[in-house]
Order: C-alpha cells, then sequence, then structure tokens
C-alpha cells in the first residue's frame, strides 16, 4: 500500500516536473512570435500629430478642436481665446 503511494507521488512529481519544463521551454520561443506580432503593430499607420494654436502643445489629430479654416485647438476654451484675441 504504502509502495503504490510513493511511486504514484513520484509520477506526480516527474509529470509536474516535466510540465514546468514544457512551458519554461516554450516561454524561451515567444520573442520570435513577439517579434512577429511587433512588426505587425508597426505596420499600423500612426495618428498624426498637431499642434495647439494657442498653447503651442502636440496633440493627436482625433482630440483636437479645428475651426473654419481648419487650425487646431487643444481644447474649446483655447478655441474661444483664440477667437477673441484675432
Amino acid at each position: 500500500m504504502i509502495v503504490r503511494l510513493i511511486v504514484f507521488v513520484a509520477i506526480f512529481f516527474i509529470g509536474w516536473w516535466l510540465y514546468r519544463q514544457f512551458v519554461v521551454f516554450k516561454r524561451g520561443q515567444s520573442p520570435a512570435e513577439n517579434k512577429k506580432q511587433d512588426s505587425a503593430k508597426k505596420d499600423k499607420p500612426q495618428e498624426s500629430m498637431v499642434r495647439c494654436e494657442e498653447c503651442q502643445t502636440f496633440m493627436p489629430r482625433s482630440h483636437a478642436i479645428h475651426d473654419q479654416d481648419a487650425r487646431a485647438f487643444c481644447s474649446a476654451e483655447h478655441l474661444k481665446a483664440f477667437n477673441q484675441k484675432h
């Protein structure tokens, strides 16, 4: 009875050790896959940046507020301030 228990425990730990070795091996191969994913990310077009006419800070084009002359502003307050000055 005790011999069966010892054999079962030994088989369990050998299986667990083999599983851990497999996981470590797979992680070692991951950088090649990560490089493929990184190159796929680089292929995506990046959004252009625009400068606020009032405070001269840069922001993504999609976050900017544009006036009729296509000038970019970072907020509605800066748009109002610019319109009052000019």
